[in-house]
């Protein structure tokens, strides 16, 4: 597998104690493109994402990010091009939204005038007034958009997002979908999880369904309906059922 710009799980596996929460993982997400990982609870999505942004380590195979390696002295740098919002994003309650925002700016040492990016967006999520008071007062779909805004502030070339939809008022999560669109359009490597499979559907180039930390099936839509697929016109959601029902149930007589 040579991916040189993006991500690239090159047989990944990670353990805790007894358990095996993702096995042999290789996946790639090149530049220009969106891949949403799908998997029941506890099949090792969030766990890949983690080993990708460093806040979990693989106990076997290697994680490439625009291709240096995680064990590299030089990974930290790389992880700059990077914009991550988890599925439940840690702010400082004692900032405002609009100062976290500036804040993580600041850390990027991004250019040009942050308020100016920043005021269309605010509005266009109905954050404008809401910027101003304290993160602790949020709810947690206030504290996703101001997650995703700082996932962006720097123009990462890179996103990683964890449901990233999750919590959000239907015109908020349109304009998330939107602005995925757009910097894949701008040349990014899009990466997110979902259980909503009408999002995956819709966004992604590609799609890799785990179950039991298992890599059971990736591809486009056609490509999983051709090799999977019981007729042509065969829904995500129902290729995704069975194919994750069919992992999971135990061969005859074992």
């Amino acid at each position: 597998m040579r991916v040189t710009s993006g991500i690239t799980l090159d047989h990944v596996t990670k353990r805790f104690d007894s358990v095996t929460a993702v096995v042999d993982l290789s996946l790639s997400i090149g530049p220009g493109e969106i891949v949403c990982v799908l998997g029941p609870n506890g099949a090792g999505k969030t766990t890949a994402l983690h080993m990708i942004m460093g806040l979990k380590t693989p106990t076997k195979g290697n994680v490439l990010i625009d291709g240096v390696s995680i064990h590299s002295p030089g990974i930290e740098a790389v992880r700059r091009r990077i914009g991550h919002v988890p599925e439940q994003p840690i702010l400082y309650d004692y900032l405002t939204g609009r100062e976290f925002v500036q804040f993580v700016g600041r850390l990027y040492e991004t250019d040009g005038d942050l308020d100016a990016w920043l005021e269309p967006r605010l509005v266009a999520l109905q954050m404008s007034e809401g910027a101003d008071r304290l993160i602790k007062t949020y709810s947690m779909g206030m504290r996703k958009k101001i997650a995703f805004l700082a996932a962006l502030v720097h123009n990462p070339s890179i996103l990683i997002f964890d449901e990233p939809t999750g919590s959000l008022d239907a015109v908020s999560a349109r304009i998330v979908k939107d602005e995925m669109r757009a910097a894949r359009g701008e040349g990014a490597a899009v990466l997110f999880t979902t259980h909503v499979m009408e999002i995956a559907e819709r966004l992604s180039d590609r799609v890799a369904i785990l179950t039991a930390g298992r890599l059971v099936a990736e591809g486009s839509l056609d490509d999983l309906r051709a090799t999977h697929g019981r007729h042509a016109r065969e829904s995500l959601e129902d290729l995704f059922l069975r194919l994750t029902r069919e992992e999971s149930e135990p061969e005859p007589g074992r």
